[in-house]
């Protein structure tokens, strides 16, 4: 079992439309545990010092098969 990191971005701008204002954005890179997993979420977090830069975050345990 492998862990997924799904975030979700949203902006604090008038100028957008609503459709624009959030997005989900799944991250690519797979973590061992959860620990690791909201470490990396907490860590992404931290990077973002814009205040109108609005972020959730989820990790989800995923059963991956190599193909």
């Amino acid at each position: 079992m492998k862990f997924v990191l799904i975030f979700w971005i949203c902006l604090n701008d008038l100028s957008l439309s609503i459709e624009d204002t959030c997005h989900q954005i799944p991250i690519k890179i797979t973590y061992n545990s959860m620990e690791e997993c909201k470490f990396a979420a907490e860590y992404i977090h931290k990077q973002v010092k814009d205040p109108k830069v609005f972020m959730s975050a989820f990790c989800g345990q995923k059963n991956l098969t190599n193909i």
